[in-house]
């Protein structure tokens, strides 16, 4: 697992261990995945010294937020570098190892509704997260033939404490009041969806971005309604 010490990472790795699965988990310490010549070799050890794996969750990310027309070039290098092409290079390099090895490997990573939606101060996030899903469309299409899987997950706010992207505390409450659930999300609400992609109960879901959000991409219920109270 690639971003195993974040919010939703440690709640991913905790839940595996308890269903008696062997995780191996990584995170900014011990690679940095803007360094493209790093990435496949990193994951090629890992799989000589910790594998064969059954799966891959890349749940890393960077989330910034700054005006589109204010945003340098070195802060959308960045996003990508992490967001993208460092998940292309990771599921590229295990499934190959999988391949040679004659294994199915079910790779799951984490996306965003972002990549759908447009929301101030988001638009690089959200464009990194648009072409994850494209990716994890690749994957799925090109790997189904030699037993790779592809899924995503999408979960909408979650609530981690990220010292690497802080949010601020008013973003949260307001986001809670529109949500249709009244709060905001908990790793403890995403952790089964990642585990149960990468399991055997969804063999026949491939090239798949599921939303967990609790309902907010439908909408909010205290947006202005022109009905009539009863």
């Amino acid at each position: 697992m690639l971003g195993a010490r974040g919010g939703i990472g440690r709640e991913i790795s905790a839940l595996a261990t308890g269903r008696g699965m062997r995780v191996h988990g990584a995170d900014r310490d011990e690679i940095d995945l803007r360094d493209a010549a790093s990435v496949a070799p990193y994951i090629e050890r890992l799989w000589a010294e910790h594998g064969p794996f059954d799966g891959v969750v890349y749940a890393a990310g960077l989330f910034p937020a700054a005006p589109i027309l204010e945003t340098p070039a070195t802060v959308f290098d960045d996003v990508f570098a992490v967001n993208t092409r460092a998940a292309l290079e990771v599921g590229a390099a295990a499934a190959r190892c999988a391949v040679a090895a004659a294994r199915p490997l079910s790779l799951v990573y984490l996306s965003s509704p972002a990549g759908n939606r447009a929301r101030p101060g988001t638009a690089v996030y959200a464009a990194s997260k648009a072409a994850l899903d494209a990716l994890v469309r690749g994957f799925a299409l090109e790997g189904a033939g030699r037993g790779i899987r592809c899924n995503a997950v999408a979960p909408g706010y979650t609530e981690v404490g990220s010292d690497i992207n802080p949010i601020p505390d008013s973003y949260a409450r307001e986001v809670a009041r529109a949500s249709p659930a009244g709060r905001v999300g908990v790793p403890a609400d995403i952790a089964p969806v990642v585990l149960w992609l990468l399991g055997g109960e969804s063999a026949w879901i491939t090239g798949q971005t599921l939303v967990a959000d609790g309902g907010a991409s439908l909408g909010s219920p205290t947006m202005p309604s022109w009905l009539e109270p009863g």
